[in-house]
C-alpha cells in the first residue's frame, strides 16, 4: 500500500492488547497512534477480594469478564489455589479473555463463539439452567450488572470479585490534540464504553468538533448507542472485540473513512 493510501487510526485499546491491534494496523500498511484510554488499578490486595478468594474452592464456576480480569486476579487465584478444586470450571465473556485464560495456563473455558457480551454468556448451554450453582464473576469496579442479575434470577448464588478498577490515564495530549487539530487522525478504535467517556475527557473542549466527527469504530452496539448519545457522529461496529473483526470493519469502511478524509 503506498503512502497515498495510508490511514491514520487512533488505537485506544489498553496494552497488551492495544499494542498488538497496532502492529496488525501497520502490517496491513497504514499507521498506528496508540493512546490508551485508561488504566488499570489492581484490587486483589483488597480485604473483599482475598476474602472472597479464600472461598473459590466452593464455587461451580469461575467467570471472566475480561482479558483485564484475568490479567488482574490469575497470579492471585494460582497462588492461594495452585491445585484447582475438581468440580470448579472457567468461563469467558469472549474470545479474548479465554485466550488470555489459555496464554495464564488454564485451557479449558467455556465462551460463546459469536458477539462478545453477557446476552451471549447467558445463551450457553452451560448457563441456561444454573439453579442451585455457585458462580463466581471477576469482573472490574463498576462493571454492568446484568451477568449477575441474570444468572441471580436463574437460580444460581453469584459472588462477585472486584478485581481491578478503571482510571483515567496520566498522559500528555498535546501531541495527540496536535495531531487531530492537524486532521491527521482517520479513525478512531474504542472497545469499552468507559474508553469513548475517556477519551471525550482527554482531548480539549476546542478539538470536540474535530473528535466528533471524526469516524468512530466501536465493538457493540450498547456502545454505539452511548456512544452516539456522547454526541460522536459516525460510529460503525465491529462484529466483536475480537482483532479480525475489528480489521474487518477497517477494510469494509475503507471507502467511506477516505470520502470523510477528502471533506476535512
Amino acid at each position: 500500500m503506498n503512502d497515498s493510501a495510508c490511514l491514520t487510526i487512533l488505537v485506544t485499546r489498553p496494552d497488551p492488547a492495544g499494542s498488538m491491534l497496532c502492529a496488525l494496523i501497520k502490517a496491513e500498511g497504514d499507521q498506528a497512534v496508540h493512546l490508551p484510554a485508561m488504566r488499570f488499578e489492581p484490587l486483589v490486595d483488597q480485604p473483599d477480594f482475598q476474602s472472597a478468594l479464600d472461598h473459590l474452592g466452593e464455587q461451580d464456576w469461575v467467570l471472566f469478564v475480561s482479558p483485564q480480569a484475568v490479567y488482574a486476579s490469575i497470579a492471585a487465584i494460582r497462588k492461594k489455589w495452585p491445585v484447582l478444586p475438581p468440580q470448579l470450571k472457567f468461563a469467558a465473556v469472549g474470545e479474548g479473555t479465554a485466550k488470555a485464560l489459555k496464554e495464564a495456563g488454564y485451557l479449558m473455558a467455556v465462551h460463546p463463539q459469536g458477539e462478545w457480551n453477557s446476552e451471549s454468556v447467558l445463551e450457553l448451554p452451560a448457563f441456561r439452567s444454573v439453579a442451585g450453582q455457585k458462580i463466581a464473576i471477576i469482573q472490574g469496579e463498576g462493571g454492568r450488572e446484568r451477568l449477575p442479575k441474570a444468572l441471580a434470577d436463574r437460580g444460581a448464588t453469584i459472588t462477585q470479585l472486584i478485581a481491578y478498577q478503571r482510571q483515567l490515564p496520566n498522559v500528555e495530549m498535546a501531541p495527540f490534540i496536535k495531531l487531530l487539530n492537524q486532521r491527521g487522525l482517520d479513525a478512531v478504535i474504542c472497545t469499552s464504553f468507559e474508553g469513548v467517556q475517556n477519551i471525550k475527557k482527554l482531548f480539549t473542549d476546542a478539538s470536540w468538533p474535530i473528535l466528533r466527527s471524526t469516524p468512530l469504530i466501536v465493538v457493540s452496539e450498547r456502545i454505539k448507542t452511548l456512544a452516539h448519545a456522547l454526541g460522536f457522529q459516525t460510529i460503525w461496529v465491529a462484529r466483536n472485540a475480537s482483532h479480525p473483526a475489528i480489521l474487518e470493519c477497517l477494510v469494509q469502511k475503507r471507502k467511506e473513512i477516505w470520502q470523510i478524509k477528502q471533506t476535512k
